[in-house]
């Protein structure tokens, strides 16, 4: 790709990423940045805000002081390529970073691939989508073995509380959400992956694979179905942000193009994971 097609390929990702959060927060001005306000069962991030002001060590101070007070954890997320002085400032401030490969994908990129395994995509009023909900625990869980499977899948099923199954649902009814599933014969559910809506783009989020059923090729299957309803309903572009360099490579083989590098940091180790990012 040309250096202007990733500079304005960079420029909508973070257009997406700042109005993403916005339907389930409350944004909240701190400095020069932004802090979303869950009103979800699960926390969200600050990132910069889209002034394009530097972020100065105060502001990482009131960060965590406006953290503090809404009861969030302090959770900050950017595109290191924009923002590229923001790494020193939050290593300096004492926040411990994770770096991400930022992948996009067009309708004209995408490559399809012969899928060996049967991938469903769930219907809003679905009852599998909360089966989906657990698969994406487990496998996301990093205390579980690497044998955990259908067994845990099904513990983790029976807990699901009342807000999370409210949120799933009311996220696939909006159309905001959407989930797709890999089913392994005799096993249902093994693989599950979303993408989350907004305009004409798209961002997948919560690929995860049960431990024991990794490495039969799930993930990307689960990942090539989303890619392909998304762009039968009008999105334009689908992002994506790998764990590392060893899974985007996988994503490439399905047509993603690395436009840069994406990065969390957080005051009690990474967490990002918004290839599976619940």
């Amino acid at each position: 790709m040309m250096t202007t097609e990733v500079a304005l390929l960079r420029t909508r990702a973070d257009q997406y990423l700042d109005e993403a959060p916005r339907a389930d927060s409350e944004a909240i001005s701190v400095g020069a940045l932004t802090l979303f306000v869950s009103r979800t069962p699960w926390a969200y991030y600050a990132r910069p805000d889209r002034s394009g002001r530097a972020v100065r060590p105060r502001d990482l101070v009131r960060l965590r002081r406006a953290c503090k007070n809404w009861r969030q954890p302090l959770q900050l997320e950017w595109i290191c390529d924009l923002h590229p002085s923001l790494e020193a400032v939050v290593r300096k401030f004492g926040l411990i970073i994770s770096e991400h490969p930022l992948l996009v994908m067009t309708q004209e990129m995408l490559e399809v691939q012969r899928r060996s395994v049967r991938t469903v995509v769930l219907d809003p009023e679905d009852l599998g989508l909360l089966k989906a909900r657990a698969v994406a625990h487990v496998a996301f869980d990093q205390t579980v073995g690497t044998q955990a499977g259908v067994v845990q899948r099904e513990a983790r099923f029976a807990q699901l509380d009342a807000d999370e199954i409210r949120h799933v649902f009311a996220r696939a009814r909006s159309g905001r959400t959407v989930t797709g599933i890999a089913v392994q014969e005799g096993s249902g559910a093994v693989a599950v992956g979303s993408y989350n809506r907004v305009g004409d783009t798209a961002e997948i989020v919560g690929v995860g694979t049960l431990p024991a059923y990794r490495r039969r090729g799930f993930g990307s299957a689960v990942v090539q179905l989303l890619c392909e309803n998304a762009f039968a309903n009008g999105i334009q572009l689908v992002l994506l942000t790998a764990e590392d360099e060893q899974v985007a490579q996988i994503y490439q083989r399905l047509g993603f193009r690395r436009i840069g590098t994406y990065m969390g940091a957080e005051e009690q180790g990474p967490k990002v994971d918004r290839g599976g990012r619940s």
